[in-house]
């Protein structure tokens, strides 16, 4: 989901927070999804709901997106794969989001 070698990790949700240390969880958390080839679509479930867009910075060449829309299924894309659930990577972005 995440390729190696990134710097930082931007999250916006709703409020744009970047991270240049101590983000590496997070990069293991969506890394260790079960995933398949993107379809490019979700369904909605009932529950609560969320969005958001987590940019990761490299060296060289554009970041890569993953996107995790809570009460989505497929809840997590980086747009060439999909994982159902974001529920175990969604604990560590709340984390990450929290003020220093």
């Amino acid at each position: 989901m995440v390729p190696a070698g990134s710097t930082s990790v931007t999250i916006c949700a709703p409020h744009a927070r970047t991270v240049t240390t101590s983000y590496q969880g997070l990069v293991s958390a969506l890394n260790r999804l079960p995933t398949r080839p993107s379809t490019h679509s979700c369904s909605g479930t009932p529950g609560p709901s969320g969005a958001y867009q987590i940019f990761f910075s490299y060296p060289e060449g554009p970041p890569v997106l993953v996107s995790i829309l809570v009460g989505c299924h497929p809840a997590v894309s980086n747009g060439d794969l999909q994982a159902t659930s974001a529920s175990s990577v969604m604990p560590v972005v709340r984390q990450l989001l929290k003020p220093a």
